[in-house]
């Protein structure tokens, strides 16, 4: 009897055990999505689309995720950013998510805001969902999206080899809160082929020269931007100590010279 009594009470604690590790798991994934903002909620057809970000959104670089009805496993999306200013409209650089969702049920994308919306216009994003599993078609809007300014993002204006003006738009994301020693930053580039079209950028060369003008002198240690996927370069740039920095950026494309885009840095 006693053996059978030691046998329940371990199965219990068993129980118990995998009890308590499931619910770790349920609070992980609410927590990840608490942590996110929630833009907004569209209906079309009784299909719910919402959508997330990590951040508010502003001019530069942003992440961008739907989340769909929980029965939707597989759906292809495709989505639109429009700026509509007085008697003219724009779009911008963006991705389109992958037709499965990651981990926490949701939607990767990329939008790169070039203008913060207020008195010169409005940003919404008409999202095309075509719904794999019930193969049906949907569409929403979230407009009215509110986009703030960071004076990160600049115009590179270069020749291309018949003397035409190119305009390139190029973001520098990451370096929000500085501080000193190293900080990973992330560039973005793409070419302005029309009011709506905005490819990537993919075969230009960087260089990155921080400087403190006021002290005369830069840092060591800063790695040059590489290449990595839809327009964006990673690098890292180094600060020796607060104050009022400038950061060179060289472009390079096919052992031409682009040109150089500043920014300023004040911590």
């Amino acid at each position: 009897m006693k053996l059978q009594i030691l046998l329940l009470v371990l199965l219990g604690s068993l129980f118990l055990t995998q009890g308590c590790e499931k619910n770790d798991d349920e609070v992980n994934e609410i927590i990840t999505t608490e942590n996110m903002i929630l833009v907004g909620t569209e209906q079309d057809n009784g299909l719910s689309v919402e959508m997330y970000v990590e951040e508010e959104l502003k001019v530069g670089l942003n992440k961008i995720y739907f989340k769909l009805d929980d029965n939707v496993t597989e759906a292809q999306i495709t989505h639109k950013p429009m700026m509509y200013m007085t008697g003219m409209k724009h779009s911008c650089p963006y991705s389109n998510p992958g037709s499965t969702p990651n981990e926490d049920g949701l939607f990767e994308s990329e939008v790169v805001f070039i203008m913060a919306s207020g008195e010169m216009g409005s940003w919404d994003d008409t999202v095309s969902v075509q719904n794999m599993d019930a193969n049906s078609t949907h569409t929403v809007v979230f407009d009215d999206l509110s986009v703030s300014e960071t004076n990160m993002k600049k115009n590179l204006v270069s020749l291309d080899a018949d003397s035409n003006q190119v305009i390139y738009i190029v973001t520098l994301n990451g370096l929000e809160n500085p501080e000193v020693g190293t900080n990973e930053f992330t560039i973005t580039v793409h070419k302005k082929a029309s009011m709506m079209s905005f490819p990537e950028v993919a075969d230009i060369s960087l260089t990155v020269e921080p400087r403190m003008p006021d002290m005369g002198h830069g840092s060591d240690g800063n790695i040059n931007p590489v290449y990595t996927e839809n327009g964006k370069y990673e690098g890292s740039v180094v600060f020796s100590m607060t104050g009022y920095w400038t950061i060179d950026f060289d472009f390079v494309m096919g052992g031409e010279d682009m040109g150089t885009i500043q920014y300023e840095v004040n911590f």
